[in-house]
């Protein structure tokens, strides 16, 4: 009996130490961040791919992908670290989110997004921008873990506004800045 406890005492430790600490996380709906100085907040933004105004579109070669231009050259909140934590508290367990990287420009950060012909979905992410992640659900609040390190640079919590809305999207920003 004494060796089943040592070989499960290990495991029992680390289950405990992945587990959350969600105390004194706001009550508000959002998507937080628990840095060492407390729980910030990322600012839901809406992403709205737009199409059109490039060479290929003004000469009706062929549609291009829509980008999603998000303001500033980086995201307010930066967190170190390659796989940080994220806690979404009020949303439906059955809302589409996804992980995306952005691509920096000079005064902007940007997604690209190929256009479907499908008018309730409208546009979707490239594979390459996708970031796979683990989902984790405690007391009605999603724990969003990346499956792998994070490289630095910018990146996006896009979620739906609302489950049967496919097309309208918010995005919750953040950049890791890999300290």
């Amino acid at each position: 009996m004494r060796l089943l406890g040592f070989i499960l005492l290990p495991g029992l430790l680390a289950a405990q130490s992945t587990q959350a600490d969600l105390s004194g996380i706001p009550e508000s709906q959002g998507v937080y961040y628990h840095a060492p100085s407390g729980w910030i907040g990322l600012a839901p933004n809406p992403l709205m791919p737009f199409e059109g105004g490039n060479a290929r579109w003004i000469l009706s070669l062929g549609r291009s992908p829509a980008v999603a231009e998000l303001p500033g050259p980086h995201a307010a909140v930066q967190v170190p670290g390659a796989r940080p934590v994220f806690h979404l508290r009020g949303f439906a367990p059955n809302t589409a989110l996804y992980l995306v990287r952005a691509t920096p420009k000079l005064d902007y950060r940007e997604i690209r997004m190929p256009l479907v012909d499908d008018a309730h979905t409208f546009a979707r992410f490239r594979s390459q921008d996708i970031v796979d992640y683990d989902l984790t659900w405690t007391n009605g609040i999603a724990t969003v873990t990346p499956k792998t390190d994070l490289k630095p640079g910018e990146y996006a919590l896009v979620s739906q506004y609302e489950p049967g809305m496919r097309a309208l999207r918010l995005s919750f920003e953040f950049g890791v800045t890999g300290r």
